[in-house]
């Protein structure tokens, strides 16, 4: 039953056209992503006293991005140049407004899913978009403080455990910051489609998709991280460009998985419009007789 409704949602995503959405997506999520970067490296800079914080950060952003893309994110973290102020305030206006970009991409895509009017109009959908992002941010940040101190903590767990208990204390934790990470995606996720559509849907029926999108998004980008090492021929076409290129591939895959889960949620929970057309006719035939 599940399989069917995967492979509906697949064939779906392409009759509603969210893989050209998908671009559209991707456009603004490079423009979010490296301001976004050069925010957050000023930030940790000022305080002469995050350099282990830098390294973390560094090091789970080396972890994610694909192999020749993360080398341009890590510049940020790695320079020790000091930004001034009025470059920073940019930076976050153009990140916070290209991050609304994405999620009004998302949110066309989620419409087309269930077959919705935009019923919010221009201003109202830029304003739900703006919150989007100002709520994602709050999951973001937990696990972002989780990775960059995850190893202070493993250290200081380890340290006041015997000899013989850390490979499990290790085995433990790790297992503990991946389950974290995972369940942060799936409430990001479950937020977006929560608010995302002009009929809120409960989080019981945007559960599946939020499920789904996290268990693809990893494996995606493991198995396209090891695709641009080993086989990717992207500096041989694109020299210098190629860094650029093959992060706007890794976005435009992330942003089908995030809208192939809204499809994937309008084939377990079609709309309740649905639901309430098809009572309709029995009520009218109640009526009559």
């Amino acid at each position: 039953m599940h399989f069917t409704r995967f492979r509906r949602a697949f064939w779906q995503a392409f009759v509603h056209g969210q893989f050209s959405v998908a671009k559209a997506a991707a456009y603004s999520s490079i423009l979010t992503l490296f301001p976004a970067f050069l925010v957050l490296a000023s930030v940790l800079e000022a305080s002469h006293q995050t350099q282990g914080f830098v390294q973390q950060i560094a090091g789970a952003v080396g972890w994610v991005l694909p192999p020749g893309s993360s080398s341009a994110a890590l510049s940020f973290f790695q320079s020790k140049q000091h930004h001034a102020t009025r470059i920073i305030y940019s930076a976050s206006l153009v990140t916070v407004l290209a991050a609304s970009g994405v999620m009004i991409s998302w949110m066309e895509g989620f419409r087309k899913a269930y077959a919705m009017p935009n019923t919010w109009g221009f201003w109202k959908e830029r304003a739900i978009a703006f919150y989007l992002v100002v709520l994602a941010l709050i999951p973001l940040n937990f696990a972002t403080i989780l990775v960059a101190f995850g190893s202070e903590i493993e250290d200081s767990i380890q340290a006041q455990t015997m000899h013989l208990f850390k490979p499990l204390i290790l085995l433990v934790w790790t297992g503990v910051r991946w389950a974290i990470a995972l369940l942060t995606s799936t409430a990001v996720m479950s937020l977006i489609y929560h608010h995302g559509l002009p009929k809120t849907q409960s989080w019981r029926r945007v559960l599946p998709g939020a499920v789904m999108a996290t268990l693809l998004w990893f494996p995606a980008t493991i198995l396209f991280g090891w695709y641009v090492k080993d086989y990717a021929t992207y500096s041989v076409v694109y020299g210098s460009l190629s860094a650029a290129i093959a992060l706007l591939v890794w976005l435009y895959m992330v942003s089908v998985i995030v809208l192939f889960g809204a499809e994937f949620n309008a084939q377990v929970y079609p709309k309740v419009l649905d639901a309430a057309a098809a009572s309709k006719p029995t009520l009218s035939k109640v009526e009559a007789r």
